[in-house]
């Protein structure tokens, strides 16, 4: 039945196109132009994009590191060549949805995704969206991270060379090379970036506290990405296919320092788009087909100083995903419009760690889930927009029900640029295939995640030839039903439960200031964010845990960046602050510790020399001693040199 009201709506879609008017619509870069407040203000409810000078000078970092310093979003790290995990709007990283070109990149058998694993390299715009703008997706009850990947026609010749040498023998190759023509842009993506990664710390679970060098920390990471886009008359052909490689040494955390421990992971993925945009007088159309492969090989060995063994582990997980989207949006009367969408998805997971089939060392679960999505918006009256959405998701033949949002935005007519923003959301997240096949452990029986959110914040953009100033700040409201929590049994295993009842609640505040004066350009940016998210479930009242704030997840978090350019020369600074987390909901618990705050600053001293770049950097310029995760060791102070060259 699933394949049929696809097939349904496709056929609708085509004859949508068929009554569209022939006029040749030629798909030329749009640039908004500054004038345009009112247009601003109304993309920017619920959701922001990153600077894009911001993502040009960070070319070199993974997409852990961007949020990090100029987003709101908490990113909880490992360290370098170590897994980043996501915490939006004080949820958990299962919570953040992250999407390229539209797709959803989450594990079908995790949930979540290692933004140390993406970088900003192989992406041209990120944004951010949370509140009703995530309805178009299940799953960000947290937020959604966007990754989009766009050129621009007619640029001529692509060639563009990176090279990066820092502290730890750590090196960065980057290579784009391609063609921009009027109706064609053909370009390829490769990179490599490796690290002894041995950097010296203090090991704060010996008594006395020791000096150490970390070991068994390298890693190497590369991939190339081509991309090809044709532009016809009414429509545009695009293909890209991100494929990528690393193997990844785990350094033992610092209790463990002593011990024989081997530990690594050999990840490979390739991820294979096609859509095909057509475009009429009063709307488009975008097909969407997608391949995604995952590979995973995590090995574990571990004995003590005496040679006795503690642990071996040896698995290997793979997914197939497979994702066919029919995107509609047409105007309709005056300034409304309307959006559809159709999704099939199909999810299979391969693993070690589920139960394992007679015949084979491995054990194969699916899923497909068909979607169905729409929103209207337009004015209700003058300076007051609506947007509702409707979603429903079938998933394995059963409704998981529907799903509404709705937006108000009101820009004051007195005030130029000045809008309020205020919206209702109710998204739901399925379990994850490990959720319900884990062995042992998995529970087949559990129910999705469902989540309402209420939103509520102001916007003020102004804008003349010297002088811009974006500011936001709001306030937000979340509770979560059947948040599913591994929780311990009798048979000395964890299993999944819908048995917490999570509320987040916070505030968020955005600030951008841009100043130019003859030869001198001043940019100030910075994020702040309040979270508080608890456990009231009956299950956190029996363990004493109902009230406290969850694990890893900071009341506060903010970070700033400032940065002066006079003629060819540039300075930036950049300032990290998270606040105190918890590692352990029990305070009895022998491990239950409190990570105190850490504050980090980073400076960096650039040249432009004609088609040249040179740039100087100092992370953690006051050598901070410091821990994101309990007993991970984190880098002191290290250096890097940054060569560029443009054609």
């Amino acid at each position: 039945m699933k394949h049929i009201f696809f097939i349904a709506f496709l056929l609708t879609v085509l004859n949508i196109n068929s009554l569209a008017q022939n006029d040749t619509i030629m798909l030329d870069y749009v640039e908004i132009s500054a004038s345009h407040i009112n247009n601003k203000v109304q993309e920017k409810a619920m959701e922001r994009k990153i600077d894009t000078a911001i993502m040009q000078r960070l070319q070199t970092a993974s997409l852990s590191q961007l949020l990090i310093q100029h987003s709101p979003v908490f990113i909880k790290t490992y360290g370098p060549g170590g897994t980043a995990s996501a915490s939006f709007r004080g949820t958990t990283a299962s919570h953040t949805l992250v999407l390229w070109n539209g797709l959803q990149l989450n594990s079908p058998s995790l949930g979540e995704v290692d933004f140390s694993m993406i970088p900003v390299f192989f992406t041209d715009e990120v944004s951010l969206q949370w509140g009703s703008k995530t309805s178009a997706n299940s799953g960000g009850l947290g937020g959604v991270v966007n990754i989009a990947n766009k050129q621009k026609f007619n640029e001529g010749l692509i060639l563009n060379v990176k090279q990066t040498y820092g502290s730890f023998n750590t090196w960065g190759s980057y290579l784009t090379v391609g063609y921009s023509a009027k109706n064609m842009i053909a370009r390829i993506k490769a990179y490599r970036n490796s690290s002894d990664n041995d950097f010296t710390y203090t090991n704060i679970a010996t008594i006395p506290h020791q000096e150490m060098k970390q070991k068994n920390a390298d890693f190497v990471d590369y991939g190339v990405m081509p991309e090809l886009q044709v532009r016809f008359k009414n429509s545009l052909l695009s293909l890209v296919s991100w494929n990528q490689f690393s193997h990844r040494n785990y350094p033992p955390i610092m209790p463990n320092a002593f011990n024989n421990t081997k530990e690594y992971a050999d990840n490979d993925f390739s991820r294979n788009l096609i859509s095909y945009k057509y475009y009429w007088n009063s709307g488009r159309v975008e097909l969407k087909s997608a391949y995604f492969h995952e590979r995973q090989d995590y090995f574990l060995e571990s004995y003590t100083s005496n040679g006795l063994p503690v642990t071996q582990i040896n698995t290997l997980n793979k997914s197939d995903v497979f994702r066919q989207i029919v995107d509609l949006q047409q105007d309709l009367f005056r300034s409304w419009k309307l959006y559809a969408k159709v999704q099939y998805d199909y999810e299979s997971v391969t693993s070690s760690d589920y139960d394992l089939d007679r015949d084979s060392d491995l054990s194969r679960k699916n899923r497909d889930i068909i979607s169905f999505y729409a929103a209207l918006d337009g004015k209700i009256y003058r300076d007051l927009d609506l947007r509702m959405t409707l979603r429903n998701d079938i998933v394995d033949d059963k409704s998981a029900g529907f799903f509404p949002t709705a937006t108000l935005t009101y820009r004051m007519p007195f005030v130029k640029g000045l809008s309020f923003n205020a919206g209702y959301s109710h998204n739901y997240r399925n379990p994850t295939l490990n959720d319900l096949y884990w062995y042992p452990g998995g529970n087949e029986n559990l129910k999705a995640e469902n989540g309402k959110t209420f939103d509520f914040d102001i916007n003020y953009l102004y804008e003349n030839v010297n002088f811009n100033l974006d500011f936001r700040s709001g306030l937000y409201y979340s509770k979560v039903n059947d948040w599913i929590q591994w929780v311990p049994t009798n048979y000395r295993y964890w299993m999944p439960k819908n048995v917490s009842e999570v509320m987040a609640r916070g505030f968020e505040t955005h600030l951008k200031v841009n100043y130019n004066f003859a030869l001198w350009t001043f940019s100030v940016s910075g994020n702040y964010v309040y979270s508080h998210t608890t456990d009231e479930s009956e299950y956190a009242q029996q363990y004493d845990a109902n009230g406290k704030q969850l694990i890893y997840i900071p009341k506060h978090h903010a970070n700033a960046f400032a940065e002066v350019r006079w003629k060819s020369w540039n300075m930036n600074y950049t300032l990290e602050f998270t606040g105190e987390r918890t590692t352990s909901m029990n305070d009895d618990e022998f491990f239950a510790y409190q990570l105190p705050y850490y504050i980090l600053h980073h400076i960096s001293f650039g040249k432009q020399l004609n088609r040249f770049r040179l740039e100087f950097k100092i992370n953690n310029l006051l050598n901070e001693s410091y821990q994101t995760v309990l007993w991970r060791a984190m880098p002191g102070r290290s250096y890097e040199i940054y060569l560029e060259f443009k054609l």
